[in-house]
């Protein structure tokens, strides 16, 4: 299976749409680095007759990663925040957003074209599960990773658990392949290990990720938790 960005068009469209309803619009998206969608979202925004109005945003992350940037925007919108206060909020949570994907089967990321077959072959020769993350610039690098398929989740999260520092609290969203129990267990792991969690959430993984990751996979946002003002 293949996966394509929305045309610009269908961009089009959308912001034609919201801009009959709301003076401005933030559009947050993919890194562009991963995904070409950001620029036919670009594209689109330049033939809107509110171009001025509509700002996109690289969150240099990706699922769940992304949905706690795209929350974090849409709690700030309910507090009454102006478009230029949420764009100053979103540039602020992006840092302390980093995303997790700790691949199960390497399979099919080789057939969709996202890593080398060598990386494969090299892997199941020393049975290493790698563990990917987005960098400063939205593109995935290998951040960690374990030996072995036993204990996926238990392992997984000792990995994470490095990348956490508990004086702080996260916000948390664990997306799976197909594995709901398995990602259950990752999360509580988490919780069993005194991370302060303000909130968090166990859901499916969007088909255009899972197609790449495979059954089996997990993914793990995890935000560092910054309250945001109520406006006064």
């Amino acid at each position: 299976p293949q996966t394509s960005q929305p045309t610009p068009g269908d961009f089009k469209k959308q912001y034609e749409f919201l801009s009959s309803h709301y003076k401005s619009l933030i559009s947050i998206h993919l890194p562009k680095e991963l995904s070409g969608t950001m620029q036919s979202a670009q594209t689109a925004s330049k033939k809107n007759n509110n171009s001025n109005n509509i700002s996109i945003i690289d969150s240099l992350s990706i699922s769940g990663g992304m949905g706690l940037i795209v929350s974090y925007a849409a709690e700030a919108a309910h507090l009454g925040y102006s478009k230029d206060e949420i764009k100053q909020l979103i540039s602020t949570i992006i840092p302390k957003t980093n995303v997790y994907a700790s691949v199960f089967d390497l399979s099919y990321s080789v057939k969709g074209g996202r890593i080398p077959k060598i990386v494969k072959t090299i892997s199941d020769i020393i049975k290493f599960n790698p563990i990917l993350a987005t960098n400063d610039l939205g593109k995935m690098k290998i951040s960690g990773g374990f030996f072995g398929k036993k204990n996926f989740a238990k392992k997984t999260a000792k990995q994470l658990l490095n990348k956490i520092d508990k004086n702080k609290e996260y916000r948390i969203i664990i997306t799976h392949c197909n594995c709901n129990e398995r990602a259950t267990k990752l999360l509580n792991y988490f919780k069993s290990n005194l991370v302060k969690i303000n909130y968090s959430y166990v859901i499916d993984c969007g088909s255009a990720l899972g197609v790449h990751l495979g059954p089996g996979s997990l993914v793990a946002g995890i935000q560092e938790y910054i309250p945001i003002k109520q406006k006064k």
